[in-house]
């Protein structure tokens, strides 16, 4: 369903999104004291593994009077009030596909509640935010676990917003490790300092376009534009009190500052979400210069594990599929899928398509291979449940052959090292950037076979019809 053909989020913000999960019985609020280091991440870890509510934690040791959530937007239930439509992944899936079609364009304003208490000078104090150790091995309070952090490029004046790790280094002082060094060597380059601003506690919209790749259009409608069409009203957005940049008007609390050129600073370890620990030696030190936040903020953070408190291939997926229909023209392909496993910069997509000639799953490995250069890629044919790792591996047993169906493909090696992260997030990945080659998979059967049997499944169209009495039947 388009997002223009919806009704509205019924929240505006943050806190507004929790009232509703409490309503709905999705979001408990742990009264008893817990302490920022390791236990919080232990509690947020197994409540994700026993399939648990979100967790509103209210009593943490040294930290009374501050709250903290976690563990929000990763079930299909929580993601149906974020987007305001049935839990269903594939009603969500449309939408989000939808929203980075047709972004929203956001507007600013004067101000906003983001600004309701600002600090300067010794009134900044980062350890006054409760922030955990979330792994056991981290070397530090990492901050930006679900923050936007807030960049403008000097060249074309566009805004990007991204998800990248921050530790806490000193009371004014926070570390970054991400795709900021795409921006930052542009001001590097002009021996500029980089403003920057980390945004905490967005709604969850905002917070979920955050950690997806969203490329800007041609009128560079981003992050904040997919969101506004996700939510179906505009992203409310004010101007930084130190910068230019423009930042979430709702947001529980925006840290202001500036990377200097050429300056560096080590960080880590800390839990990546593709299984290992990673440091970088290399990071970029936010020199902060302003706080400014709501009254009384919650503070928002996720544990990075394999399952995480974020339905990243979810996004993933959205964005990629919207993205590679549109630079390659393949019309064909129905749906993408970025299983978890490898983390954000490895792994796989699963790419079902209505394959119209033999040479089509070939073409869609290639176009593919442009966007995620270093990926794994299977093919299936679009009768295929992508998200159904059986369904997905019956087709390559019973069907791949190594001399017809597989693909190699050529390593891109980043020419930008300095600032990306390493150490652990992949251990085919040495310090020397030796990358291996992808491999592609085609597992369609269409065109390979004369007198291929029907499967013996049940039909989409009816497994619809069955899904559309699912509530009237009273089945969870």
């Amino acid at each position: 369903m388009a997002a223009r053909d919806r009704q509205k989020v019924q929240y505006r913000d943050l806190r507004q999104y929790l009232q509703l999960l409490e309503q709905a019985g999705l979001l408990k609020r742990v009264t008893a004291p817990v302490d920022l280091k390791h236990e919080i991440g232990a509690i947020c870890a197994r409540s994700l593994d026993r399939k648990g509510p979100g967790l509103l934690f209210e009593n943490i040791k040294g930290y009374e009077g501050k709250p903290l959530v976690s563990n929000i937007i990763y079930s299909v239930e929580q993601l149906a009030i974020a987007f305001n439509t049935d839990p269903d992944i594939d009603k969500i899936y449309a939408i989000i596909v939808d929203g980075h079609r047709n972004p929203l364009p956001s507007i600013t304003l004067g101000t906003g509640p983001c600004k309701e208490e600002i600090q300067y000078g010794d009134q900044i104090d980062l350890c006054e935010i409760p922030t955990p150790w979330w792994h056991e091995l981290d070397g530090g309070q990492y901050l930006g676990t679900s923050s936007g952090i807030v960049t403008r490029d000097a060249d074309t004046g566009i805004l990007n917003m991204g998800t990248y790790r921050c530790m806490i280094a000193d009371r004014k002082t926070l570390t970054n490790s991400g795709q900021v060094y795409k921006h930052l060597r542009k001001y590097e380059a002009k021996n500029l300092p980089m403003p920057i601003a980390v945004v905490m506690g967005m709604d969850p919209l905002l917070t979920l376009a955050s950690g997806s790749p969203v490329p800007p259009d041609s009128h560079g409608n981003m992050e904040y534009e997919a969101a506004g069409a996700w939510r179906g009203n505009p992203t409310e957005l004010v101007k930084c009190e130190t910068s230019d940049l423009l930042v979430p008007a709702h947001a529980e609390v925006v840290i202001e500052g500036e990377i200097l050129p050429g300056t560096r600073i080590a960080e880590g370890p800390h839990g990546e979400a593709g299984g290992f620990y990673g440091q970088n030696l290399d990071a970029f030190p936010i020199r902060v210069k302003c706080i400014t936040r709501r009254r009384n903020p919650v503070t928002y953070g996720i544990i990075a594990l394999l399952e995480e408190d974020y339905p990243r291939w979810l996004f993933r997926s959205g964005s990629f599929e919207a993205s590679i229909i549109k630079k390659s023209g393949l019309t064909s392909i129905r749906k993408a899928y970025f299983p978890e496993l490898g983390g954000l910069t490895w792994g796989g997509v699963i790419i079902a398509a209505d394959i119209k000639d033999p040479a089509e799953p070939g073409r869609i490995i290639g176009a593919a291979w442009k966007i995620v250069p270093n990926r794994w890629v299977i093919v299936v044919d679009d009768d295929c449940d992508i998200r159904n790792w059986n369904d997905v591996m019956w087709r390559i047993v019973t069907n791949v052959r190594h001399d017809r169906d597989l693909y190699k493909g050529q390593a891109v090696r980043s020419e930008q090292k300095t600032g990306v992260p390493r150490g652990g997030r992949n251990p085919m990945i040495d310090i020397d950037n030796d990358i291996p080659d992808p491999t592609g998979i085609d597992a369609t059967f269409r065109f390979k076979f004369e007198n291929l049997p029907p499967f013996n499944r049940v039909s989409k169209g009816l497994m619809a019809k069955v899904a559309a009495r699912w509530q009237e039947l009273g089945l969870p």
